[in-house]
């Protein structure tokens, strides 16, 4: 996937400034697609350029330009192309399962004190993931509607972390 798709699916959901999308990705897709500033903005002019997205300028006064973004149709096309396509699977790379690969080196009590700062890492990941849910819960019916398979994603997010915590409860009886 690339962000130049990810920037496609985010304005065909709803329109909005770079600062918006930006907004957007770091509540969103952020979790498990994560973008910086200048990479958004440098790929909201490339896709400018392809013709995928038109630039609308609000001009504001006292404040600088707002340039608002919306998907041309020749953009849903290369969505669309794109949704076609299968997707590997996605490689797990995070030290801390490496180092518990290597713990029968490792000191129990540092191996406990790791595995608890893993818990409250996802702990907190777990909580905000479901406050998000919470949260589209009480959104209107048409934003609902609008991010059904969006909120799939959070789901899964919610299942790793759920299931995260419990491999940590299983690695701490071993600890």
């Amino acid at each position: 996937m690339s962000l130049r798709h990810a920037l496609l699916a985010l304005v065909d959901l709803e329109p909005g400034t770079g600062y918006d999308l930006m907004n957007r990705i770091e509540k969103s897709i952020g979790f498990f697609w994560p973008a910086t500033h200048q990479q958004v903005y440098k790929e909201l002019h490339q896709l400018q350029e392809l013709g995928w997205v038109d630039v609308r300028v609000e001009n504001q006064s006292g404040k600088p330009d707002r340039r608002v973004y919306t998907l041309r149709e020749a953009g849903i096309h290369e969505l669309k192309s794109w949704l076609t396509h299968d997707s590997s699977a996605a490689k797990i790379r995070d030290p801390f399962l490496l180092r518990v690969f290597a713990a029968h080196r490792m000191e129990p009590e540092t191996l406990r004190q790791q595995l608890n700062h893993q818990k409250n890492l996802h702990t907190a990941t777990l909580s905000l993931y479901q406050s998000i849910d919470e949260r589209l819960d009480s959104a209107p019916e048409y934003v609902q509607e609008r991010y059904r398979f969006a909120r799939h994603t959070l789901r899964l997010g919610i299942y790793f972390e759920q299931a995260w915590l419990r491999w940590c409860e299983e690695l701490g009886e071993l600890a």
